[in-house]
């Protein structure tokens, strides 16, 4: 049964929440808060399979990869936004030995332009390691936003257009 107090789901609660008091802590220096970012991001990714396998939003820039793909994309990702999908508020996050869904509200930003929504992510486990992601969000937003990102116009894949200069 799915509960908020099972290891996965708390292992979710860290990644978003704790992430989100990075990013949102006043007291931080600009260089202590990509220390912390950085160092959050490395334990994180020890509960991660080598084999993790990533379905990002959108519809015409959803695409599926693996590990090295996941990496290419999170730089490319944050390189079109200057604030990239940071959770605001964690509405529930649940999780048993084989799944966890998160639903909470998210911001995403550039310039003038401030995305926030309500979205879900969903994760599969084995073996106490997350395997697989989904990104849950109005696909043809997620689309329309990143593509305005990117200085030049592109007709690629979607897995060229995410990994494209990274």
């Amino acid at each position: 049964m799915l509960s908020d107090t099972h290891p996965n789901a708390l292992w979710l609660a860290e990644l978003y929440r704790g992430g989100a008091a990075i990013t949102t802590d006043p007291s931080l220096s600009e260089d202590e808060r990509l220390l912390r970012q950085q160092e959050h991001t490395s334990k994180m990714m020890e509960r991660m399979s080598p084999d993790m396998v990533i379905h990002t939003g959108g519809v015409r820039l959803a695409a599926t990869g693996g590990m090295d793909f996941l990496r290419r994309y999170a730089k490319r990702r944050a390189s079109l936004a200057d604030a990239n999908v940071e959770p605001l508020e964690i509405d529930q996050i649940l999780a048993d030995d084989h799944y966890g869904i998160i639903h909470g509200t998210f911001r995403t930003a550039r310039g003038e332009w401030i995305w926030t929504r309500v979205g879900m992510g969903a994760w599969r486990f084995r073996d106490g390691l997350a395997v697989e992601h989904w990104e849950l969000s109005d696909g043809p937003v997620w689309d329309e936003f990143f593509l305005a990102g990117d200085p030049t116009s592109f007709t690629g894949s979607a897995q060229e257009f995410w990994t494209r200069g990274v």
